[in-house]
């Protein structure tokens, strides 16, 4: 690794501690790794697990360093899970090179793993083969282009155990990792000026929110964003709130937006520093992000958006691009998640394009979800939603051909929260009026995932 730091390649290092354990003397509470041992096997020893990456211009070098603690055993092979996500993840085939302590070890590397203890839940791996004797094991792949770093497994095969671990590798061809954000035990209770600080530093803004005064709607201190632990995943997640009651939360005080309600985080108004969580012209984005609705979250047959693609800028930028919105009919019933998309005129933009989700699927549930952008007038767009708990597709849909841009903008944000139309009523007259279905409403999300391809050499001029 010296002489790729001599290069003026960028070093990223994640430190990921595994341990392996006897079923005779296991180890208490919540394991992330170390958890998937053979039966019957001998503690086989503490390692550490640090991989370094290395990106170059035309190159991608991937540099896992497994250093072996407390007399731990000799490692007989490494496997690390290439198919996190299937989608634009390397293969075998992709690995220009592969070498162990300096020593060439193409021609020990496998995709098969034969009659093993590992029992490795994939079909699109890496096996390091006859690792040998050594108090360290500096284990390197090339790639053939650049990958983004995602969340993935890997197996350490020592002695007769084989351990599991969580490790990041390569995936999504051609992407890099702008930004990752999520929330942690030091946040609950902050105000949201302090969550706003801490959203900043990740490239994120939480400003548009009803914690202001005068005008209309403002409620200074009412609980809007939140940190609260989570049972499922066990972590610290951000609670989005809008109310009806104490008070009937507004859009940012605004004396103009008096028939809506608005709590949004969003990537920074910023297209310099933080370019590189904007959608700028002709870039290719990817958004991953986690959210939750409670069970019985009612929208009404007004707009109820969770989700936005919004210019910042120009003269086109009054509604979303691309808008994920909870519907229901006007008596509440037909509950569904819609997506909608918008453009500068009417012959260009396409309306709902998914309509009748079931909101059942989702209530209750946490949901990842997947987007893909081009942003271009003949861009792409795809998104899908998956239910974590049992990896249902609740939605999936897909367009090459769908206009991605709003004319004279110069970057495009990813909004996320809750905004919605006070179905009826307005903040200026007495009583608001607002529709009898609207109640207090909460939003959960997390897990937040930014990645960029073909970035804007000059992503602050405007394009038509």
């Amino acid at each position: 690794m010296k002489n790729l730091k001599e290069t003026g390649f960028l070093i990223m290092s994640l430190l990921l501690f595994v341990f392996a354990c006897s079923t005779r003397n296991p180890l208490s509470g919540a394991m992330e790794a170390g958890e998937n041992l053979q039966a019957g096997s001998r503690n086989a020893g503490t390692y550490q697990i640090r991989l370094n990456t290395a990106q170059a211009t035309n190159d991608y070098i991937w540099t896992y360093t497994i250093t072996t603690q407390d007399n731990a055993k000799d490692i007989g092979y490494f496997i690390l899970n290439l198919g996190n996500p299937e989608d634009g993840s390397p293969t075998i085939a992709n690995i220009l090179s592969a070498r162990v302590n300096g020593v060439d070890w193409t021609g020990k590397i496998k995709s098969t793993n034969g009659n093993t203890a590992c029992a490795v839940g994939s079909s699109n791996f890496v096996k390091f083969e006859e690792m040998g004797t050594a108090d360290q094991y500096v284990v390197e792949l090339k790639l053939d282009t650049i990958y983004a770093r995602v969340k993935t497994t890997g197996w350490v095969k020592a002695g007769t155990t084989c351990t599991m671990m969580d490790l990041q590798g390569p995936g999504y061809r051609g992407y890099q990792l702008t930004t990752s954000m999520q929330s942690d035990s030091t946040m609950p209770g902050k105000k949201y000026n302090e969550i706003n600080t801490y959203m900043k530093a990740y490239g994120f803004d939480y400003t548009e929110n009803p914690h202001c005064s005068g005008g209309y709607g403002g409620h200074q201190n009412g609980v809007h964003c939140d940190t609260e632990l989570d049972p499922y995943f066990n972590k610290y997640v951000f609670r989005f709130n809008i109310h009806i009651d104490p008070v009937i939360d507004g859009d940012r005080c605004s004396a103009g937006t008096v028939d809506r309600q608005r709590n949004e985080m969003k990537s920074a108004t910023n297209n310099t520093t933080w370019a590189k969580v904007q959608g700028n012209w002709d870039e290719w984005q990817l958004l991953e992000w986690k959210f939750k609705l409670p069970k019985g979250f009612q929208p009404t047959s007004s707009f109820c958006h969770i989700h936005q693609l919004k210019a910042q800028d120009g003269p086109n930028n009054g509604s979303p691009l691309i808008t994920i919105t909870p519907r229901a009919s006007s008596s509440g019933g037909n509950k569904r998640i819609q997506i909608i998309h918008s453009v500068d005129g009417a012959s260009t933009g396409k309306g709902t394009i998914v309509d009748n989700i079931p909101l059942a699927d989702f209530e209750d549930e946490w949901v990842q979800v997947r987007e893909e952008i081009h942003y271009t007038h003949n861009g792409y767009y795809s998104c899908s939603i998956t239910r974590v708990s049992d990896g249902k597709v609740l939605l999936d849909v897909k367009d090459d051909n769908i206009d991605m841009w709003r004319k004279g903008s110069s970057y495009m944000r990813n909004k996320y929260g809750i905004y919605r139309s006070l179905a009826g009523g307005r903040l200026d007259q007495t009583p608001v009026g607002q529709s009898p279905l609207l109640k207090n409403e909460s939003l959960w999300l997390t897990d937040f995932n930014v990645y960029e391809k073909n970035p804007n050499p000059n992503p602050g001029q405007a394009h038509d």
